[in-house]
């Protein structure tokens, strides 16, 4: 057993915890509804159930909208409406059109747009007279162009006389109102019956969600946290759940450090400087206040009008070089009688423009440093080039998810950095070796084209994906039971085991990584 899995399972044995209760990934089965997502879920799930047609929901990034669209599609399956989930919105026109089919089960080879149009609806028409409702959810549609924009109001043309024959969801952050804000986009605008916005979590929410995700991943109420702790975290991190979870995941590993099973304000300190090294806790800033300036400026004012003019002048002077920071220059009575009135006005502006052109300087330009040869010719190699400078910024501050997703979505290769390189690999797969951003040891960045993925993956899902998933969990020695193509508890079971073995985070749900391994274990050292 390596080290990390050793840590791993001591970690998780310190709280009596049977997996990480804060991944990743989103976590459908242990859903923790706040008063906010219950109401939008509510009326998303009955717009489309009523047939309501086109529906919205945005938010900021990191605010649980994902988990959310995968809780409104267990519940729609649990109602038999028939769904379509499009995952990665780099798909555009004609290809976006044949992942909606690809997803509702119609494979069809060709990218003729009318032939896919027509393919879609006769499903649909045939679903509508069996019954069935059906919906679409796109998620990330902030990314899709105009067209593909254009593409969906068209499919949601598609109707009887009495009532729509599928459903949309677009799913996004808030560019995609902007997006459909645009001049070109109104039709598709008009349609929209109903809009919802997902939010952060309030404080008292925020203590509940931790204890709740605890509890369900088999804590059982044995760890507690303080009124301070829950303040700062809530400080921290606003509520947004992507980075509650981030936090309260490096918090639970300091407390385990510390061998205590109580959150406090401290260990939330010391996990936030692991999170954010050499930044101390800072006050929110000051806000300006106007209707404290009124009051402030009469006071200003009411003090000038009695300060004799000798000390007045003494007074200017020092303002003036404090706004000017330059330097403050004295004079004697005599000196100043003697010398003219326009002769000082020019003085004094000639001091103040000499001092106020010190103060401001041309901009200094620096140059940017060249892009290591080595990353170059790793990603040559991929023909990725063009993503050099971003992938070496990337390198400096350690966060790969906005480059990884862009390059996904503009190439089709997905980015796997892994903690140790098997042999077989390293003969596949151009890599790039590099010293650990934490610990000892080396890094290994490499890219592949995925062959295989996981969109939906909750307790009773049913799909040709997860037939290929069961084969190469049971290629592993993790899963024994039936290759039925349905998510249940000995496939969840299968893929934890399978995370715990690789020594990759426990997430329990089949991420890219772990499909990556999955394809290479047979010739895992």
């Amino acid at each position: 057993m390596n080290t990390e899995m050793q840590k791993e399972l001591a970690y998780l044995k310190h709280f009596g915890l049977e997996g990480n209760p804060f991944p990743v990934a989103p976590d459908v089965e242990h859903f923790f509804l706040s008063r906010d997502i219950d109401r939008l879920i509510t009326e998303i799930v009955h717009g489309i159930v009523t047939r309501k047609g086109f529906m919205v929901l945005t938010g900021e990034v990191g605010l649980g909208k994902t988990t959310i669209s995968r809780k409104i599609m267990k519940i729609l399956e649990e109602r038999e409406v028939q769904t379509s989930l499009v995952f990665h919105t780099s798909y555009q026109d004609v290809e976006l059109l044949r992942e909606i089919n690809r997803d509702f089960g119609l494979l069809v080879d060709t990218l003729e747009f009318g032939d896919l149009m027509k393919v879609l609806r006769d499903f649909l028409l045939g679903q509508n007279q069996e019954g069935r409702n059906c919906a679409i959810l796109i998620d990330d549609a902030q990314n899709l162009s105009p067209e593909s924009l254009e593409l969906v109001r068209m499919i949601s043309n598609l109707e009887t006389d009495q009532q729509k024959l599928v459903q949309i969801l677009l799913i996004g952050q808030p560019e995609l109102i902007k997006k459909l804000d645009s001049p070109e986009l109104r039709q598709l605008k008009s349609r929209i019956i109903i809009k919802q916005e997902a939010r952060p979590l309030s404080e008292e929410e925020l203590k509940n969600y931790i204890l709740f995700k605890l509890n369900v991943a088999g804590n059982k109420g044995n760890t507690a946290i303080t009124r301070k702790a829950v303040r700062r975290i809530f400080r921290l991190t606003g509520g947004n759940l992507r980075q509650v979870n981030t936090v309260m995941d490096r918090i639970l590993y300091v407390a385990f450090l510390r061998n205590s099973t109580k959150i406090s304000q401290e260990v939330v300190k010391e996990a936030q400087k692991d999170l954010k090294p050499g930044k101390a806790w800072k006050k929110p800033p000051l806000r300006f206040r106007p209707w404290l300036a009124v009051p402030a400026f009469c006071a200003l004012i009411a003090v000038l009008f009695f300060i004799p003019s000798f000390h007045l002048g003494h007074l200017v002077k020092e303002i003036s070089a404090v706004f000017f920071s330059g330097p403050v220059v004295t004079e004697s009575r005599a000196d100043t009688q003697q010398q003219k009135p326009a002769a000082r006005q020019e003085n004094t502006a000639a001091a103040a423009s000499s001092a106020w052109e010190e103060k401001v300087q041309a901009p200094v330009f620096l140059k940017e440093k060249p892009v290591p040869k080595a990353l170059r010719e790793f990603l040559s190699a991929y023909s990725l080039t063009k993503f050099a400078r971003a992938f070496d910024r990337a390198m400096e501050n350690g966060d790969f998810k906005e480059l990884s997703r862009d390059i996904l979505r503009e190439t089709g290769y997905q980015l796997v950095t892994l903690k140790k390189l098997p042999e077989s690999v390293r003969e596949k797969y151009g890599v790039l070796i590099c010293p650990a951003s934490r610990g000892s040891g080396n890094e290994y960045f490499l890219f592949w084209r995925p062959r295989l993925l996981i969109h939906k993956f909750y307790y009773g899902y049913r799909g040709q994906e997860i037939v290929k998933l069961q084969e190469l969990l049971a290629n592993a020695h993790c899963y024994r039971e039936p290759v039925d193509g349905i998510v249940g508890s000995g496939l969840m079971r299968a893929v934890l085991d399978f995370q715990k073995r690789m020594g990759i985070e426990v997430t329990g749900y089949p991420d890219r990584l772990t499909v990556f391994l999955l394809h290479v274990q047979e010739n895992w050292a």
